[in-house]
């Protein structure tokens, strides 16, 4: 007996679903894979042709990847060779994670799913990537990122958190609410302490 069909989410067709995420959806890799001979730009140019729809050309690529280099800070290096770390020396680690999110907006999605952006970076560097996430959420962009012991600093940059323990919510709301959640059920945060 054959069953035939289409199955819907959301008025959408499944199989449709992959693209409509590539579409709308960028994943921001806590670790980046590079092909570390390239340059900046050359990178950007390869992951356009990867991830951009076809029926753009060339032109309107490359016009895509310069605005990109422009946007995520990454004009003055864009000649240099991205480098493999202890092996080839290239671009900084800041640069790196910067690059890792410029090849994700490259087709311009409104929600980035964001791993670790600040992990192994010294505090101003972790510091300038928190800056970039802000500007491209003040661009309209929705972000949701995990970040393990955030510095003060950054904790104070966000808009929105979800607080976890063993695996489950305990607080999500306004950043600036959590500390008042906290003293409210007897939880306060100690006065000498990072919240």
């Amino acid at each position: 007996m054959a069953v035939e069909g289409k199955v819907h989410m959301n008025g959408v067709d499944a199989l449709e679903i992959d693209k409509l995420l590539m579409t709308k959806c960028g994943y921001v890799e806590q670790y980046e894979l590079f092909i570390g001979t390239l340059t900046v730009k050359e990178h950007l140019i390869f992951q356009a042709m990867l991830r951009m729809k076809s029926s753009l050309s060339d032109s309107d690529r490359r016009a895509r990847v310069e605005e990109v280099l422009w946007t995520m800070d990454l004009e003055k290096c864009q000649n240099t060779i991205i480098g493999v770390p202890g092996k080839l020396k290239g671009i900084s680690g800041g640069e790196m994670k910067r690059l890792t999110f410029a090849s994700v907006i490259l087709n311009d999605p409104k929600l980035l799913i964001v791993d670790e952006p600040t992990s192994g970076l010294d505090s101003h560097l972790a510091k300038s990537v928190v800056n970039i996430m802000k500007k491209l959420t003040d661009e309209g962009k929705t972000m949701i990122t995990v970040i393990h012991q955030p510095t003060s600093e950054i904790y104070s940059a966000l808009d929105m958190i979800s607080l976890l323990v063993n695996g489950k919510q305990i607080y999500f709301g306004e950043r600036a609410g959590a500390l008042d959640f906290f003293a409210s059920v007897e939880h306060p945060c100690p006065s000498d302490c990072n919240p």
